[in-house]
């Protein structure tokens, strides 16, 4: 395999993995220190973290392996169908539906319903609501997008040591 084809490899890996590594500590200690919050609280949290994720260095990683997984597998292809190929589509699939497809189709939207709640506003019954419809299904979706983005980066370093 060529340099540019391990350079592609290891650097898809390393940002799939800090996107799945996004997700884990998210799902383990920020939602943890989050659910103790008051339904107000919690609310305007989850809004103010929905604004600060959005910059360029998130974006870079988790965009990247949308782009990088595939190219490491077309790069691998070059040489014929092998196992290593198999793991890095598997990782594409995993990614692609599970990590983007997953906060695109699903996270996204809630936040985005809950980014139009005026919490200013909102009474502590209306928050009560409002988290009642957000919280559970938002921490159902993260989770799995959680676990695919960890398989996803499984399967890369068990390609990168097959290679």
């Amino acid at each position: 395999m060529t340099v540019l084809a391990d350079a592609i490899l290891v650097l898809a890996g390393t940002l799939t993995a800090l996107t799945a590594g996004l997700f884990f500590s998210f799902a383990f200690a920020t939602n943890r220190g989050l659910a103790r919050l008051g339904d107000t609280g919690y609310l305007r949290a989850m809004q103010s973290i929905n604004v600060a994720i959005v910059n360029p260095v998130f974006l870079i990683a988790f965009l990247g392996p949308l782009v990088l997984l595939p190219l490491a597998l077309i790069l691998r292809l070059q040489d014929g169908w092998s196992a290593v190929g198999g793991l890095l589509l598997a990782a594409s699939l995993l990614y692609i539906v599970g990590g983007f497809g997953i906060t695109v189709g699903a996270n996204i939207p809630l936040n985005n319903r809950l980014d139009a709640v005026d919490l200013v506003t909102a009474t502590d019954a209306e928050a009560t609501s409002v988290r009642g419809w957000f919280e559970g299904p938002w921490m159902r979706w993260h989770a799995l997008r959680t676990i695919a983005t960890t398989l996803a980066v499984a399967l890369v370093l068990v390609a990168a040591l097959m290679s």
